[in-house]
């Protein structure tokens, strides 16, 4: 019976941890994860994707990250965003530009986590930041480029995008939208770097790496 529980408790501790990141997703997605600053929006919530992708893997990483998709798509209903916008012009658009690089980004990362070299603690965690900070990097790409796909003409011809994001792109699109987003970018990355490398190595050690 103690031997049954013992081996039960693995395959328990990942749904039930993915459960407790998805919660957090959810509250930092409708109270303090996101803070704006004119068109800018800079967001915890790929904090936890990050971290579940390092420590459960990549299933549980495309958990987090569809859970991140969906509640930034559902919040854009109501945030007053730049994406409040977009999903007035095409909610199917925004709806694939919300939740498709969230879950590339909680998948990735994870994948790339098994094959990077764990053999000891320097290794250990330069493979943690190295895929926590990738994280971020697929998500902000990832975000930004299909918006850009899918909404290129929207920042040079409608008025309410174009009151958003302060004034109208003079020159290429593409560029322009990764302009007003590089501090975006630059502060996710870090957040998820810093704090998101310590969470990880402080899981690993708690848990001995036995989950």
């Amino acid at each position: 019976m103690s031997t049954t529980k013992k081996n039960a408790t693995p395959k328990l501790f990942k749904p039930v941890f993915t459960a407790l990141l998805s919660a957090l997703i959810v509250l930092l997605t409708f109270t303090v994860g996101t803070l704006r600053v004119g068109p800018l929006v800079f967001t915890l919530n790929c904090l936890p994707v990050a971290v579940g992708a390092v420590f459960l893997g990549p299933l549980y990483g495309a958990i987090l990250g569809l859970v991140f998709g969906l509640t930034s798509f559902f919040a854009s209903y109501t945030s007053g965003s730049l994406t409040t916008v977009l999903v007035g012009i095409n909610p199917f658009l925004t709806f694939v530009m919300c939740v498709v690089p969230r879950v590339i980004c909680g998948w990735v990362p994870g994948l790339l986590y098994k094959v990077l070299p764990k053999g000891n603690e320097p290794k250990r965690l330069g493979s943690s930041a190295l895929c926590c900070g990738l994280t971020a990097v697929l998500n902000t790409i990832g975000f930004l480029g299909l918006m850009w796909v899918f909404f290129k003409d929207a920042f040079v011809s409608n008025p309410d995008v174009i009151d958003k994001v302060g004034n109208k792109p003079t020159g290429n699109v593409f560029l322009f939208i990764f302009a007003i987003a590089t501090i975006n970018a630059v502060t996710e990355i870090i957040v998820n770097l810093v704090l998101g490398t310590g969470i990880c190595r402080a899981l690993f050690a708690v848990t001995k790496n036995r989950i």
